[in-house]
């Protein structure tokens, strides 16, 4: 391997999908180049452009690029072992924290470790992640989702500093604002996927960037459309349900850094579910979003963490240039 190479695993969950980088075995001096060059969704990675003889494809997407890069650290003298993420986005920006990317994690560090329970160390605070016996599928703690409009943050005029920002007009849709680690708006819609005038009928990359961009959103904000197929109480005949008693919310999001639509997003699902639950319009603390991806399990409860548990899959191994110019 060349000097000027570094080792890469690529994973995604549910569509939403990583480069990892072993942080501690290799440096990468500039990481916001690094996840510029190698995240573009035109000339960025693929697993046969991947440098060197190692590339293993594995239930690879086929998608060029990537959602982001993961620099990890392990740090295994723990119990349960710790794993330090940094997300680094495809502008080049960092993130503090990413539901679908710690869920890699889970997955990159049993892969390595053999372990099924981690410490995840994100710049949103420590999070507790496991992975299932056959390591498909991994389970997050999000945090407790706030709506503080400080903490959001959300700047509002000084008659309404205060006050959260429930179902309110933002840029054309109306939106929710909440933080589940990174700031979301979240606008529910009428009419599921397979309503032909519902929740695809947008055209997210029009109507989102007004709202990320926003006065409202000083810090800039995910935006997230969300239709109810199922309020979990039995079912109103206008899609499949998971389980019995179980909401179900179609998910679509435009993330902040990225700068597009993703297959998924997680923070944004706990998002959707909480905004769900805030207005009244599920029932119950457990719902399923379907983001284009694939279905992700939600726990958003009265007090305590919310959960994030979805299906996460390695796609290939290989070798990038350090210095992509």
């Amino acid at each position: 391997m060349s000097a000027h190479a570094v080792p890469v695993e690529k994973y995604h969950g549910t569509g939403n999908d990583f480069l990892v980088v072993d942080a501690d075995a290799h440096t990468v001096g500039d990481r916001a180049a690094f996840a510029r060059a190698h995240c573009d969704r035109e000339t960025g990675v693929t697993a046969d452009a991947a440098v060197g003889d190692d590339v293993v494809p594995a239930s690879a997407t086929g998608r060029r690029g990537a959602d982001g890069v993961l620099f990890l650290s392990i740090a295994e003298r723990f119990d349960p072992t710790r794993v330090v993420m940094t997300l680094v986005q495809p502008d080049g920006s960092t993130a503090s924290m990413c539901g679908n990317g710690a869920r890699v994690v889970a997955r990159w560090a049993h892969d390595r470790t053999g372990d099924r329970e981690f410490m995840i160390d994100t710049q949103a605070g420590t999070r507790r992640a496991s992975v299932t016996d056959d390591a498909s599928a991994a389970t997050i703690e999000m945090g407790v989702p706030t709506f503080d409009p400080a903490r959001v943050p959300v700047a509002r005029g000084d008659d309404r500093a205060g006050e959260p920002l429930i179902d309110e007009p933002v840029a054309g849709l109306s939106v929710t604002a909440v933080n589940t680690g990174v700031p979301h708006a979240v606008a529910l819609v009428d009419g599921g996927r397979d309503d032909p005038e519902g929740i695809d009928t947008y055209d997210l990359d029009a109507v989102a960037p007004p709202v990320r961009h926003a006065d409202v959103f000083p810090e800039g904000a995910n935006v997230n459309l969300a239709a109810v197929v199922d309020d979990g109480t039995g079912g109103d005949g206008s899609g499949d349900v998971s389980d019995e008693g179980t909401a179900v919310i179609d998910q679509r999001t435009f993330e902040r850094g990225v700068e597009g639509e993703t297959q998924s997003c997680g923070t944004g699902a706990v998002a959707v579910v909480a905004a769900a639950r805030r207005l009244g319009l599920i029932a119950g603390e457990s719902a399923v979003t379907r983001p284009p991806g694939g279905d992700l399990s939600i726990t958003v409860p009265d007090a305590g963490h919310a959960t994030l548990t979805g299906p996460v899959a390695h796609e290939f191994s290989g070798t990038l240039p350090v210095d992509p110019r």
